[in-house]
Order: C-alpha cells, then structure tokens, then sequence
C-alpha cells in the first residue's frame, strides 16, 4: 500500500512516499539496492516473527506491492513456531543476501533475486555449521564475510565466490559482530564483546589491530575512506553517540543522543561525506540530521512525523534518497517506511 504524505524540508513542501503492507507490525532496517531500484525493509511485531519485504522503487517512488522474501520451509505445514528473514544486504551485482530461520531453528544465510519468488541456502552445514549472521560483501562481490557460533563463539568467516570455499579469518574467544569491508576491500572493521562491552578492531592482512574502545559498547562500523564511523555508548546506556575514528585510538564525536537503529549501521551518503540520524530527543524526535564528516555542519529535514530513525541514503538517477522508518502521528500503532528526495538539502 502507498500513501502521499508532505514533508517540511525547510526549503518548502516535499512530495514523500509511505510504503506499508497489509502484516502488522513496525517497519525497521531499510536497504537500498546499490542501484537505488529496490528497497528492502522488515515488519517486526515483536511476537517472535521476522519479516522481510522488498518494493520497487522508480524516481524516489515505490512502485507497486511490496513482496515478501521467504524462507525455504516457513510456509510448510510441518513448521511450528515463528520464522526470521531480516539484517538484508546487497550484492553489487543486485543479489540480495539476508539472514533466516524457520520455526525458531537455526539461523542461516539466504540470497534473493528481485523479481524472484523464495529465497535460497548461500551456504550449507557441509561447508561451515551453526548459526550464521551479519553477513558483509567486498565491494568488488567476490567475498562474503558473516560470522558463525560453531566453535561456540562468534568466528569470522568469509566465502569466496568464485571457488565456494570457506575459510576462518578471526577465531576469538570473544564474540565478533557486524564486520564491514573498507572502501578498497583490502580491510575489515568489526566489534568485539570485551568485559561485557563491544571494542572495534580492524582486520587487515591476517593481523588484528585494536581500533577504539573504553566503556560501553563501541559498536557497528562503517566505512569513509580510510576513517571508521560506528555508535558508541560510552556516555550511559541511554546515551547512545555517533564517533568517527581516523586511526587507532583516535576518536571524535559527530553526534550525540541519537536514535539507534535496530541493526544497521550509521547511514552514510553514497559520497561517504555525511552520516544520518535520528534523535532520542522528544523535541527534535521529528527530524532527520545529516552531518557533513569533514566540517561537522548539519542539516536537519523535518519531517512533520513521530520518532524518526532508521534512515538510509542511496543515489539513483542523479537524484539522492533518503529511506526512513517513523510513525505517523502520535496516535499511530505501527512505524511505516517513507522514502524523500534530498538531493537539495545536501550541499
């Protein structure tokens, strides 16, 4: 379903579109296609269930009924329970890659054409076993890298395509989560649980480097050129910032109090020059930040809505769009994607 709704930019009224589906439940996680054609988001009710839908979207505007991707099995007869596809990834080639389970089993790695019906096993328990997640894809799209519990923690692995081989990168004692290959593809940034919190390492030709860590969680890296952006709790629990490390124990603050998304990383623009927001403050809970990674400048879109987070950037047709998740009103039940253009708002 598609709705038309207008969205202050400061620069005057834009045209937005909200996409919605007929299942209950709150829209989270949206991620583009790198091409900018498709869209993938999940509807989570908090009772167990994961769903993944994926639209079309032409000129910033979904375009026709959201499909949803499933999991081989979790329409059987024979499954009980909930089922889980979320965490949804993009190939270059425009492969979606995503992580699934049927009836509370194990959780695995799946791929999705657009346009395609079910989802497919990326890999089987012969060649790496336990449950698979975070996967990560080079930017060239010959390696994939996901972690795996078979050895009882949380080991990174990676997948080359071209040979279907299956190789240990970091065996740690230690839980390793959200890896994220560099620009270049010759290096990776992830987090580490350590003492009950998260550290970031950077893996780079076999060897480990500890990148920032400190109280609380250090969690979720991205990339911009060589510098790494992540969320960082070190403030309290409730305070949740936006860091930018440029180089081992280097550390500055873009951001702070902001709405963190259920499992993304910070959103980047497609130029790597600016990271999106959310905000925990009730006041400005309405709006979406960009803030430049260079000069610290800001640009905010009001969006006239409850709650906004989850944003994501992607370029297509020479135009920049932005997805984001929100409620509609204050007396809304469910959160529901929109998606803006704000190729004006950004310098």
């Amino acid at each position: 379903m598609i709705h038309s709704l207008i969205i202050s930019l400061g620069l005057g009224p834009v045209q937005a579109a909200s996409v919605s589906v007929a299942e209950a439940g709150h829209a989270f996680n949206p991620s583009w296609s790198p091409d900018g054609q498709w869209l993938a988001f999940e509807v989570n009710k908090y009772e167990g269930a994961v769903s993944l839908y994926v639209v079309r979207v032409r000129g910033g505007a979904a375009s026709g009924t959201p499909q949803k991707v499933e999991v081989p099995g979790s329409t059987s007869s024979f499954s009980t329970g909930s089922s889980m596809a979320a965490a949804p990834t993009w190939h270059p080639q425009g492969m979606m890659i995503f992580e699934g389970s049927n009836a509370g089993g194990t959780n695995r790695l799946y791929y999705w054409m657009p346009g395609g019906q079910k989802a497919s096993e990326l890999l089987d328990v012969g060649q790496v076993s336990g449950d698979l997640s975070w996967p990560a894809i080079s930017p060239d799209g010959k390696s994939i890298a996901f972690v795996s519990d078979q050895t009882g923690n949380g080991d990174l692995y990676s997948w080359d395509r071209s040979t279907n081989k299956v190789a240990a990168i970091i065996e740690s004692p230690f839980s390793i989560m959200a890896p994220r290959f560099s620009v270049d593809g010759a290096s990776m940034a992830y987090s580490r649980k350590n003492s009950g919190g998260e550290d970031l390492f950077v893996w780079k030709d076999g060897g480990n480097t500890p990148r920032i860590g400190g109280n609380g969680d250090q969690t979720r890296p991205a990339w911009h050129a060589d510098a790494v952006v992540f969320f960082s709790n070190e403030r309290g629990e409730d305070h949740w910032d936006i860091g930018l490390s440029r180089a081992p124990g280097d550390k500055s603050t873009l951001a702070k109090d902001v709405r963190l998304p259920l499992r993304a990383t910070p959103a980047l623009s497609p130029d790597g020059n600016w990271v999106a927001h959310g905000h925990n403050d009730p006041e400005k809970a309405g709006n979406i930040t960009l803030v430049n990674l260079g000069s610290g400048s800001a640009v905010d879109i009001t969006t006239g809505m409850v709650a906004a987070g989850e944003p994501a950037l992607v370029s297509a047709d020479g135009r920049i769009f932005l997805a984001f998740t929100a409620l509609p009103a204050d007396d809304a039940t469910w959160r529901q994607l929109q998606v803006i253009d704000v190729t004006n708002q950004i310098p």
